[in-house]
């Protein structure tokens, strides 16, 4: 985990503040800075360090043994060793032990090609000297983020959007593409950010500038090619990919210990880390004092049959008779990492278990990308029966949705459920896999926005399947999507943020190489069947952990943020946003607003509506977007 960010083309007078656009990203890397300008102070590069490998020789920005090349680098590359090998019998000579050095001379051989034989999570800027050219890249899959600005005076990149936001020619402008990201999905889809202007680089794809224009392409992306694998033959590749996969995770100079919820993903990669490779490591779990969202007793039990060293994170810390005040004020702290609004309440017991990590280690493994490489969500069968539902004639179609009604009084939780499948069966486009995901339906937009807002938005929708399909996106279709753009937009984002903020580095085998090539040619039939989920992985976790594990089924990892907060947080968090004085009345209507935080206060809500995570996800993107308006004060 470090931090980069930089400019290049500088057409003012003045030099940017290279230096505290640097310092903005000291929490990625506490354990040195430095920045490197060219003679006329029209490029620039800086990076804040967190010391993993060649801890004593590995700083940056890194010249190449010629002068000619500069790089600024955050990530891993853990082939790092076997590419340099192979460089070295192009007598490419080495100073450092270090994966930069490494990156740097594979560009500086094989170009923008390079990209293709790097294996790890990465994001870099790198400048040639010789013909004046910048070039940026990030990892395939998107782990580790890069933002840029290209206007009048220049072009600015950081590895968060605030380091950027230090130079003031970069204009805050609310993007209202953005905003209806967010209210849809509760994050924004690249290249877009909540920022006008201040764009994302998308996951496996690279950005070339020079003096003669701007280049771009893409050298990753995923496709589903499923293959003709028997059973036990699936079960030995996948094995064998997640095992190497996890070898290649543990390259690291310093100590590694791993997230354990409890769940099907990380509790297998800790049983292989024990079983197939021989290493016991520290394992972290964060527990919560409500039954439905604790997990710990699994995790306990996997930590005891694997012999780990075991460590719980109790967010119960929080209460007292000021728990209201603590717990708003880690919400708080939870946000203003954040440099636009994120919708995604887990990223509370993320930055929870991130900070205990890190007074122990500084490297974690992760078992985020299980669910999404192996067919984990339940959503994704859901897009399965809405493909079927599309294919009922319209009369019983409708009839269904009649009859359905029956429900609302007596099961209005499965009124609700059956409601939202038959919505999606209508849509025979990308909107059915949009409306199965959604947090906010497009009908609501009017409900929730002051007119103008609405108006700023428009005709646009967020592009959310991949695939153009006449008679309808599956499953199938929803996994590309997830991969795509809720991996990288929400899960990833949420993990490197938090644990950015306490300068800890998080790794994801799930998402090596090795794993995206056996995912993709996985058949589907060892995804999910029906309710049946992540078929393959269970079978995995069967030959090494407990069966009450293995079988289990799947938790969300989220936070009980209503009672988590307790009665007088919920009425401290109604008295902020339902102020008059309130940035968010700017946006959203009191319509909206009042009878919404009057719910979360008093808890009771129309269950055939709104459910309870729906209830405080609702408050929690509000909370999210008043934040981002008093801290940036953008432009509407």
């Amino acid at each position: 985990m470090c931090g980069i960010c930089g400019y290049f083309g500088f057409q003012g007078f003045e030099s940017p503040p290279l230096e505290s656009m640097t310092a903005t990203l000291v929490h990625r890397g506490p354990d040195g800075s430095a920045t490197w300008q060219d003679q006329e102070k029209r490029v620039g590069l800086g990076h804040t360090r967190l010391s993993i490998i060649d801890l004593q020789s590995g700083a940056q920005p890194m010249k190449s043994t010629d002068g000619r090349f500069v790089i600024v680098f955050n990530g891993e590359i853990y082939n790092f060793r076997a590419l340099r090998a192979e460089l070295e019998q192009f007598g490419r000579p080495f100073v450092t032990q270090s994966d930069t050095e490494v990156v740097l001379e594979a560009y500086r051989r094989w170009g923008a090609q390079s990209l293709d034989r790097l294996r790890g999570m990465f994001a870099f800027a790198l400048y040639d000297t010789l013909e004046g050219k910048l070039f940026l890249a990030r990892d395939r899959t998107g782990v580790k983020p890069l933002y840029y600005y290209h206007g009048k005076p220049g072009f600015f990149f950081g590895s968060e959007i605030k380091a950027i936001l230090e130079w003031r020619a970069v204009p805050r402008r609310l993007d209202y593409q953005a905003l209806a990201d967010f209210l849809r999905l509760g994050y924004t889809l690249p290249p877009a950010t909540f920022f006008e202007g201040i764009r994302e680089l998308e996951p496996g794809s690279w950005l070339a500038l020079s003096s003669s224009g701007t280049d771009r392409g893409r050298f990753w992306q995923w496709h589903r090619t499923p293959a003709d694998w028997r059973e036990d033959d699936a079960l030995e590749i996948g094995e064998k990919a997640l095992t190497e996969s996890l070898k290649d995770h543990l390259v690291s100079d310093v100590p590694v210990g791993a997230f354990l919820s409890g769940g099907i993903d990380s509790s297998l990669l800790v049983a292989l880390l024990a079983m197939k490779l021989g290493v016991r490591i520290d394992t972290f779990h964060v527990r919560f004092g409500e039954s439905q969202y604790d997990e710990s007793a699994y995790a306990r039990a996997v930590a005891a049959h694997l012999g780990t060293r075991h460590h719980e994170v109790v967010t119960d810390d929080v209460r007292g008779s000021d728990c209201g005040e603590k717990a708003i004020a880690i919400v708080d702290r939870v946000l203003g990492q954040f440099d636009q609004p994120f919708g995604d309440s887990s990223a509370i017991p993320t930055y929870l278990v991130c900070k205990e990590i890190r007074n122990h280690v500084k490297v974690a493994i992760s078992g985020d990308g299980g669910d999404e490489m192996f067919g984990g969500y339940s959503r994704f069968w859901y897009a399965d029966v809405a493909h079927r539902l599309a294919a009922l004639p319209g009369w019983l179609l409708n009839g269904l949705t009649l009859g359905s009604s029956y429900l609302r009084p007596l099961a209005p939780d499965r009124f609700r459920e059956a409601q939202r499948l038959l919505a999606a069966a209508a849509p025979a486009n990308g909107d059915r896999l949009l409306s199965i995901c959604n947090y906010h339906g497009r009908a609501e937009l009017p409900v929730i926005l002051q007119p103008f807002a609405r108006d700023r938005i428009g005709d646009y929708e967020p592009r959310f399947c991949l695939n153009g399909h006449g008679g309808g996106p599956s499953g199938g279709d929803l996994i590309d999507s997830t991969i795509r753009f809720t991996l990288p937009g929400d899960y990833l984002k949420k993990v490197d943020v938090m644990s950015s903020a306490h300068g800890l580095e998080v790794r994801v085998p799930f998402l090596g190489e090795r794993v995206l090539e056996c995912a993709a040619q996985l058949p589907h039939s060892l995804r999910y069947r029906g309710a049946r989920n992540k078929l393959l992985l269970r079978k995995l976790a069967a030959r090494y952990l407990p069966q009450k594990v293995a079988a289990k089924p799947k938790w969300g990892f989220g936070i009980p943020l209503d009672s988590w907060l307790g009665s007088s947080g919920r009425a401290a968090v109604r008295k902020t946003l339902d102020s008059p004085q309130a940035r968010i009345r700017d946006l959203f209507r009191s319509e909206y607003i009042s009878p919404l935080l009057d719910s979360f206060v008093s808890g009771r809500r129309d269950r055939s509506i709104l459910s309870r995570y729906g209830l405080y996800q609702r408050v929690y993107a509000l909370w999210s977007v008043e934040r981002w308006l008093s801290r940036w004060q953008p432009a509407l």
